[in-house]
Order: structure tokens, then C-alpha cells, then sequence
């Protein structure tokens, strides 16, 4: 059990790694700053953190919130439970939004 715990931490705060990095990387292209080369270091950036949004939403969110997805990314997810009924499931999503998201996404708010 302690291993499964593990896992979905490691998942989870690896998914918040991969977050920032994209980002910075929406930002810098927003800016119209990222280079060629950036970009091009920077895709696989990205489509890695989509292969760890999808398996964090289902393997560590499923559980945790106790509700199957349907939806493949943690956000989307969290933008359900933010605009659903009021309870812990929307409270959760919303506090996770302005605690862990809204400060890097480039918006300002990212649920």
C-alpha cells in the first residue's frame, strides 16, 4: 500500500514538474520568444506531460476523489468539479487551482 502511495505522489509531483516547465514554455511563445530550437526541445516536453496528465488523473485522482473521469487530464477534471455542486470535490479543485496552477499559468487562472 505504502508503494502505491509513493507512486501516485511521484506521479503527481512530477506532473506538477512537467506543469511549470510547459508554462514557461506558453509563456515564452505567448511572448513570441522561444526560438526554433526551443520549440523543438521543448515538444517532447509537452508530450510527455500529456502521457502524465492522462495516468495522474487516472491513477492517482480516480481514488483520491473517489469519481471515474470522464475527462483525460487532471484540469479538465478540476474544471468539472470547480464549476459543479458545491461539496469536497469542488472545494479540493479549487483549492489545488489557486495554491498549485493559477500562480504559473500565463492567464493567471488555469481551472
Amino acid at each position: 500500500m505504502l508503494e502505491v502511495l509513493l507512486l501516485q505522489f511521484a506521479l503527481l509531483y512530477t506532473l506538477w514538474i512537467f506543469y511549470l516547465a510547459v508554462m514557461n514554455l506558453a509563456r515564452a511563445k505567448d511572448a513570441g520568444k522561444i526560438s526554433k530550437p526551443a520549440l523543438f526541445f521543448g515538444l517532447p516536453v509537452l508530450y510527455v506531460g500529456y502521457l502524465l496528465d492522462f495516468l495522474t488523473n487516472v491513477l492517482v485522482f480516480t481514488p483520491f476523489m473517489l469519481d471515474l473521469p470522464k475527462e483525460t487530464t487532471v484540469t479538465a477534471r478540476l474544471k468539472r468539479y470547480a464549476h459543479g455542486p458545491a461539496g469536497w470535490r469542488k472545494s479540493f479543485a479549487l483549492w489545488f487551482a489557486k495554491d498549485m496552477l493559477d500562480d504559473y499559468d500565463p492567464s493567471g487562472k488555469h481551472v
